[in-house]
Formats: structure tokens, C-alpha cells, sequence
């Protein structure tokens, strides 16, 4: 593995990074908070800005040319969702049809689908949720009963779906339904493209444990679905799923956000008034430093599979294990740093200082211990990661 970035992707960052500059300004971001986006944790969907960086070229970077994209590497596109994430940009409208269900679809769609959704997804005009968990599948998916029977040219799709991130402003449900009640549950299930706005679809919010609309439940009463939004084979979702989860966890966004994190932490240690620093903890923010390093690294090695043909597997479950563990022991850190004040939760939004023009979220540490909490549980639980990496990458026997 090249530890060194090329001068061309050094350039491209910093066509990237100008990009940023010009594009979130003040004024971007009053219009935005105008039109009601949240000033907490709630999901940054700005269809404007998704607009914006599709036009410059940035949303479908490694996907090829036919259907959109720009026709660059994965390590291209890598550096794009880094800078991205580093600077908080708002890109929930676009982010899960960008990085989960176009890919999906390049993969294990029909010529007909690529040419209907790529490229809307590249010009940023479509947005996709994950319809996957249920109140009895979360972790163990394969358990997934919401119900799609096929009649003619549809499937009458009944069930629910919980813990749906974004289902509340996105167009379409890439959604696992089970179409042979009959088969062992891994080979009974489907990936199904369902509107939001189907007759029968009911998106019912969900606070999360700061307060803020995040989730939801979707209900599914006798919903009508063409055969054609199949994507795959019938009874062959749980293996699109598979590398559809694959394509998530590999995400380097997640990296950034570790990073953030870990200075966050560390400039709460230098500064005296805190009155908890220690030797011991600063020596703890050395380990963390190390950590959040190999975990970048990590993720990079994965960014390199793909760059050569590869569909990494296992490696991406280490990558998500690692950082959503190094994450939350951040966050504990970071609150014992901060002492009682390490139990004031609020938010607000500021101008950064650098110069620059960008606005982030700045949130005390019980806001980012609370948050970091689901993170060992989403995209697939520690356990679930682990059995992966044992049975997939070292080949131990299932228990």
C-alpha cells in the first residue's frame, strides 16, 4: 500500500476544498437554517447543496461516466467524503444513494434500473433510506418478516421497518422484504425499491435519546410495488444486502469523525480551567491518538481494495469495529475530561475561527457520549462484527 497521496489527488483535495469555501458560506448556511434544517443531531438534508456538488462533478466520483459519474478512482472519491465530512457538510439527501444503494445497483442491477436511477442519483435529485431493521430484526436481518407476495406485475408489500434514518425527506426505501415465508429465513428475502410516497406507506417519527427526530418507523399496509423495482434475484436480497452493508461500513466518513472527536478531547485537556486533566488521561489520549490512526489506516486499505478491483468484506467490518469502539472510548474520555460539565447537553451552531467561512456543530461531550452510544450497534452490532472477521477473514468454525 502507497502511504502517499499522488500530486493529482493532492490537487483534486484542494479542488475539493475550494469547492467547500465558495459553496458553504454564511449565507448558505442562514438559507438553510431559514428552511428549518435542525441545529442538533438531525440529519443535515440539504437537496440545494446536493445540487450544487453534482453540478461540479463531485457526488458519483469513482462511478463510470455512463451513468453519471466521473469516472475516477475510489481513492478520489475517498478524499471527496473526507473533506466532506471533515467541514460537517450537509449531505444526508444524497449520502445513502451515493455511497450504499448506487453502488448496490451497479452490482446487482438491471441494465433498466442503472439507466433509470444512476444517473438522478449522480445529479443529486434522488434520495434513498435504508429499510432493513424491523421490531424483531435488527442484527440478526435474516429475521426480516415484512411481507411482499407477488401478484401479476406487482408485490403487495405488508410489515414494518424501524429505525429508519432519513425516511422523513427522502423519495425512495431500499428495502429487504420477505418473498418465500417458506424458505430458511437467509434465502426467503428480497431488496425491494419502494416510493415514500406509495399509497399505504406511513412514516411515523421516532425521538432518539437527546430528543431529536432522527428515526422512524415505516409502516407498509397492502402497498402496490412494480416487479420491475426487484433488485437482483427474488430470494436473493440477503446477498445484495450483504455487500450493500459492506459499502456502508466502509465509509471513511466515520474517520473524520473520529478525528474530530479526538481533538475536541484533546484541546479540552490543554485548556486549565477544565480542572481534570491528568497524567493518566493524557497518556489515554495518547492511546487514542494511535488508535484513531490505525483505524484511518484501515480505512484506507479498504478504499485501496476497491481501487483494485476488489470488494472488501471482512476488512470493512475490522475498519467499523475498531472505529466505533475508539469513538465511544473518545467520548467517555472526553466527559471525564470535563468533569461535571461533562453533564450539560446542548447545541448550538457557530462561525469557525480558522478564517474561513464554514459553520459547524458545536455540542459539549454528553452530547457526543450519547450520541457515540449506537454506535456499536448500527450497520450491524460489535458481535455481529466480530463473528464476520472470525468466520469470513480468519475461517474459524461457527459455533
Amino acid at each position: 500500500m502507497d502511504f502517499e497521496f499522488t500530486e493529482e489527488q493532492e490537487n483534486f483535495r484542494a479542488d475539493i476544498k475550494t469547492f467547500i469555501e465558495s459553496t458553504l458560506t454564511n449565507e448558505f448556511w442562514s438559507a438553510q437554517e431559514a428552511k428549518g434544517m435542525s441545529e442538533g443531531r438531525e440529519e443535515r438534508s440539504s437537496p440545494e447543496f446536493s445540487r450544487m456538488a453534482a453540478e461540479a462533478g463531485w457526488l458519483a466520483v469513482a462511478w463510470p461516466e455512463e451513468y453519471g459519474g466521473a469516472g475516477l478512482s475510489y481513492t478520489e472519491q475517498m478524499i471527496y467524503m473526507e473533506e466532506m465530512a471533515e467541514v460537517g457538510a450537509p449531505q444526508e439527501h444524497h449520502r445513502r444513494a451515493v455511497q450504499q444503494v448506487g453502488p448496490s445497483i451497479i452490482l446487482f442491477g438491471n441494465e433498466e434500473q442503472k439507466q433509470e436511477y444512476l444517473p438522478q442519483i449522480a445529479k443529486g435529485e434522488l434520495s434513498f433510506a435504508m429499510g432493513l431493521s424491523e421490531p424483531d430484526a435488527g442484527s440478526d436481518l435474516a429475521s426480516a418478516n415484512t411481507r411482499a407476495v407477488k401478484d401479476g406485475d406487482f408485490y403487495t408489500v405488508n410489515g414494518q421497518k424501524k429505525w429508519t434514518s432519513g425516511a422523513h425527506y427522502s423519495d425512495l426505501l431500499w428495502t429487504v422484504v420477505r418473498t418465500d415465508p417458506n424458505a430458511p429465513k437467509h434465502r426467503g428475502l428480497s431488496m425491494l425499491i419502494i416510493p415514500l410516497d406509495a399509497e399505504g406507506v406511513v412514516v411515523e417519527p421516532i425521538l432518539d435519546m437527546q430528543g431529536e427526530h432522527h428515526f422512524n418507523k415505516v409502516h407498509f399496509e397492502d402497498v402496490k410495488v412494480p416487479t420491475e423495482n426487484i433488485v437482483g434475484e427474488e430470494n436473493r436480497g440477503w446477498y445484495v444486502n450483504a455487500s450493500t452493508m459492506d459499502f456502508e461500513r466502509s465509509g471513511i466518513a466515520r474517520i473524520a469523525s473520529l478525528r474530530r472527536a479526538l481533538k475536541q478531547a484533546t484541546t479540552a485537556h490543554q485548556v486549565p480551567q477544565s480542572g481534570h486533566t491528568s497524567e493518566s488521561k493524557r497518556t489515554r489520549l495518547a492511546d487514542l491518538t494511535v488508535a484513531t490512526k490505525v483505524s484511518e489506516l484501515l480505512a484506507y486499505r479498504v478504499v485501496s481494495q476497491q481501487a483494485s478491483g476488489l470488494i472488501p468484506n471482512y476488512e470493512v467490518s475490522i475498519t467499523k469495529l475498531l472505529a466505533s469502539e475508539v469513538d465511544q472510548a473518545i467520548h467517555n474520555l472526553h466527559v471525564g475530561i470535563d468533569g461535571l460539565f461533562g453533564n450539560l447537553s446542548f447545541s448550538k451552531w457557530a462561525t469557525s475561527n480558522n478564517g474561513g467561512s464554514l459553520r459547524r456543530d458545536l455540542r459539549t461531550s454528553a452530547n457526543g457520549y450519547i450520541s457515540a452510544i449506537p454506535g456499536t450497534i448500527a450497520q450491524g452490532s460489535s458481535e455481529i462484527q466480530r463473528n464476520v472477521i472470525a468466520t469470513r477473514g480468519l475461517g474459524l468454525p461457527r459455533g
